[in-house]
């Protein structure tokens, strides 16, 4: 019963993960396509809140959780699928603070942008191409994560089935 109950908030922290870090990327390129920067700063603010109290402590959960029921299984860190999978997520997990860091810096440029009567300068758009590459990257690696989860299969493994 508690593999169970470890695998079902490990499912959900993924998708916490997925939902808010998508939703949260999604909402960031619709505002900043407006190029209005009240828009921009509202969702923004809203982004930062919601990564950092929600999409962050999912990761926390990812963690532990599959920590657990690696533990739980028997299974040994080794395994070729988890030993993969918890390099990509340290990987995509070394950007999420870059990426916090850049949503905060778009949310006050902004949010002076609204203060100053002004539009976005080129320095706007400058920090939104880092952040919006930063996302590709890392739900590439997330899905990657996802499939392997899946699967219990490297990408290499899969590859080699189907050739």
């Amino acid at each position: 019963m508690l593999y169970l109950c470890l695998k079902y908030l490990h499912i959900i922290a993924a998708i916490f993960l997925f939902g808010f870090g998508m939703g949260s990327y999604l909402y960031l390129i619709a505002a900043s396509r407006t190029a209005n920067p009240q828009v921009i700063a509202h969702v923004a603010r809203m982004v930062v809140r919601f990564d950092t109290w929600i999409t962050t402590p999912a990761g926390f959960v990812q963690i532990i959780t599959g920590y657990l029921l690696m533990r739980l299984s028997g299974l040994p860190m080794t395994t070729e699928w988890v030993l993969t999978s918890l390099i990509i997520f340290f990987c995509v997990g070394s950007l999420w603070l870059p990426v916090l860091v850049l949503q905060k810096r778009l949310y006050l440029m902004a949010s002076c942008a609204v203060e100053a009567g002004s539009g976005l300068d080129d320095e706007y758009r400058s920090v939104y191409k880092k952040w919006w590459w930063m996302g590709v990257v890392g739900f590439v690696g997330m899905f990657v994560i996802v499939l392997m989860m899946v699967t219990k299969m490297t990408p290499v493994q899969l590859v080699g089935l189907l050739g």
